[in-house]
């Protein structure tokens, strides 16, 4: 089966939860239980509740975190029907084996519930979930309760088999009334009241697979029918008036041909005649019908075939398995309460915003891990500081810290869109719906403000520059940090710098005059500009500069000290520096103002390629579809001329023989006249010739 898998691009993979979550026991979980039942992780064994009455259903969270754990679209199919109809074993061969549904799972051999398989199909654009539901009709479960696990299958699936045994007839639908309550179990948009063809669009592709058929499936004139025609035109065709108050069949009919967007049908011969091999189909796989498996391969590759992103209620929206958990958490709540309905819109609007939030939080941490790790890798472990801006001093190895701010805000912006872009859009255009959450994720990690700074240009004119600086946000909290480390930092080398100067002051050598002074000052400053990092290096200079003078006492004190040299150099360095200050926060306001501009444009140049994708995406789909189901009426129109081609041939044949029959045989009468003409004529021939007599009165006879 790996091989068929493969040819359709899909792996068998098991899901693993999160970081720090349970491991779960064995091949299917439940994923929601009715409230009469406990999951036990520990043992993957379904407990019952003492005293407890089963009324409502509710969701198993180690199964949710499997779930979370698919952050691509997922294509869900479910299997549903009544019990002990080998739901299960179809699921399993899906898998690749026969028993992933049958282990930790079976209560009275029945299945409670909706569970789900610990391991998927993982294809390239979206990964297949299997679920198993309760049977219909199951021991201990009510109408009601039938119609609220079909409701909840229903929701979660893209793809719903219906399997039963046998073939069906019209009397066979009495059974399905849970399909009737559906109309009255979900609404598209709430508050509204919802046209019958709506739930096409959103309700899964519908497949009933008929088990154990050995006869042929044929027409009122016993002739060959397509099964998937038998069952719309002899099963669930409607006759009579076009309302729901004919009959129970009828309406289950009408139900399943309007609610879901495809209705096909597929049949599989029947496993064994052995009673030992029925009993545990799972352990005689090498002793089934041949027909069986061959049955059970083309089933297989046909759903691979027909399995599609689960959509969402938006355009070109697929659900997530991450979309999913949250989905079955809103569903359960609503179909649990007796005045709640649940909606399609509402449901996903509330999706779409818990998914956001959840998105948004999760590149928030991924921002935060990688910043942290890659600050430590370039300051050496917090020893060297960053520069703020573009660095153009040495190392040139070294990133700025908003080099490093600025490459993982790109991954992180398309880590967001990768995680919501597939929650689609609400119209034709754009809409606002990323915009919003892209900025509401870009405002989490930088809050700024706008300034306007002034500042001497080169040609010597006072000009302004416009520009925001950082107040806020994530990276406030890093750009905290490298000040902190730039003020430590630039301090240790200022007196690392500074203080052999300070010792020659306070304790002048013999031959220690103030021109050496003014060199040791100089030389100082210039190794200090050169050593000297991140954005508090001048500030810290200015400050240190200050209580440097502390010792001007001590400079009268050297040699050949000149007052108004050592105040004019004073001076000069305080403007230059100050020139400096300025200068890094006017290249700040702009490089700032830069980037900001820069990572909108790219956002809003990949949002439009994701929109663009998304539509071509859904374009795709629809032609496809369209193409499909004209085949399909092609195909159907040339099996209906085939037909009618036979027909006329048979009837031409059979008309033409039954004209040659006649011909011949009046052909033969006509060889039987001649004969009896001619015999007629040849005994007229050697007949005697008659006696006249004359007899009295004039009259004659003939002797």
């Amino acid at each position: 089966m790996s091989g068929l898998h493969s040819k359709h691009g899909f792996k068998v993979e098991a899901l693993r939860p999160k970081a720090g979550g349970t491991a779960v026991q064995g091949s299917a979980i439940p994923l929601i239980l009715p409230n009469d039942l406990k999951y036990n992780a520990s043992t993957g064994a379904v407990e019952k509740v003492q005293g407890a009455r089963r009324d409502t259903l509710q969701v198993v969270p180690e199964a949710l975190a499997l779930l979370e754990g698919i952050e691509e679209p997922v294509s869900t199919l479910a299997i549903c029907g009544p019990c002990r109809s080998g739901k299960s074993y179809v699921l399993s061969r899906l898998l690749g084996t026969a028993d992933a549904f049958e282990l930790g799972h079976r209560m009275d051999p029945q299945t409670f519930g909706i569970w789900m398989g610990t391991k998927v199909l993982r294809g390239k654009d979206f990964t297949i979930v299997l679920l198993d539901t309760e049977g219909i009709d199951a021991a201990g479960a009510s109408a009601d309760q039938d119609a609220r696990i079909l409701v909840m299958t229903i929701l979660l699936s893209s793809l719903l088999i219906y399997n039963s045994l046998n073939v069906p007839y019209k009397g066979d639908l009495e059974k399905m009334q849970c399909f009737i309550k559906l109309a009255k179990g979900i609404t598209v948009k709430k508050g509204e009241k919802t046209q019958m063809s709506a739930f096409r669009e959103f309700f899964p592709d519908f497949l009933w697979l008929l088990r154990d058929v050995s006869l042929m499936i044929t027409n009122e004139d016993g002739e060959d029918m397509d099964p998937s025609e038998y069952l719309k035109t002899r099963v669930l065709a409607r006759k009579g008036e076009d309302d729901f108050d004919e009959s129970t069949s009828d309406r289950v009919g009408r139900a399943i041909l309007t609610f879901f967007s495809s209705v096909e049908c597929a049949t599989l011969e029947r496993p064994s005649e052995k009673k030992e091999v029925m009993n545990n189909i799972a352990q005689h796989t090498g002793s089934l019908n041949p027909e069986f498996n061959k049955g059970v391969h083309d089933l297989i590759e046909r759903l691979l075939k027909k399995s599609r992103a689960k959509r969402g209620y938006d355009k070109g929206s697929t659900v997530s398995g991450v979309a999913l958990s949250i989905m079955t958490k809103q569903y359960v709540q609503a179909v649990n309460d007796p005045k709640a309905i649940p909606a399609l819109d509402n449901t996903w609007k509330n999706t779409i915003q818990l998914m956001r939030g959840k998105a948004i939080d999760e590149v928030v941490v991924e921002y935060n891990q990688q910043m942290k790790a890659q600050v430590a890798a370039a300051t050496n472990k917090g020893q060297i500081p960053l520069e703020d801006t573009e660095n153009k001093g040495k190392p040139p190895s070294q990133p700025s810290l908003m080099d490093l701010h600025n490459q993982l805000f790109k991954i992180v912006t398309d880590m967001l869109l990768e995680k919501v872009g597939h929650l689609g859009i609400s119209s034709g255009e754009l809409g606002n719906e990323n915009k919003i959450v892209v900025d509401q994720m870009q405002k989490r990690l930088v809050q700024r403000e706008e300034r306007t700074l002034d500042y001497v240009a080169a040609d010597g004119t006072t000009k302004k520059q416009k520009g925001f600086v950082v107040t806020g946000g994530e990276l406030f909290h890093y750009i905290q940090e490298n000040k902190e480390l730039s003020k430590v930092f630039c301090q240790k080398l200022f007196e690392r710098l500074f203080d052999p100067i300070r010792k020659h002051v306070e304790s002048p050598p013999p031959d220690y005059d103030f021109q050496k002074l003014m060199g040791e000052l100089t030389n100082a400053r210039q190794r200090y500009s050169e050593q000297a990092r991140g954005p508090e290096k001048w500030v810290v200079l200015q400050e240190m500069t200050k209580n440097f003078e502390k010792l001007k006492a001590n400079f009268e004190k050297i040699k050949g000290y000149q007052k108004k040299l050592m105040q004019e150099q004073q001076k000069a360095q305080e403007a230059e520096l100050q020139a400096k200050e300025k200068a890094r926060e006017v290249r700040q306001l702009y490089e700032q103002q830069q980037d900001m501009q820069q990572a909108h444009q790219e956002t809003l140049q990949k949002m439009e390629q994701q929109h663009r994708e998304q539509m071509e995406k859904v374009q795709q789909e629809e032609a496809e579809r369209r193409q499909l189901e004209e085949q399909k009426y092609r195909d159907l129109q040339n099996a209906q001329m085939e037909q009618y081609a036979t027909m006329a041939r048979e009837f031409n044949e059979k008309s033409s023989s039954q004209m040659q029959d006649l011909i011949m045989r009046m052909q033969d009468q006509q060889a039987d006249m001649n004969r009896q003409m001619v015999d007629l004529m040849q005994a007229i021939r050697d007949a005697p010739p008659p006696v006249v007599k004359v007899e009295r009165g004039g009259l004659c006879s003939i002797m």
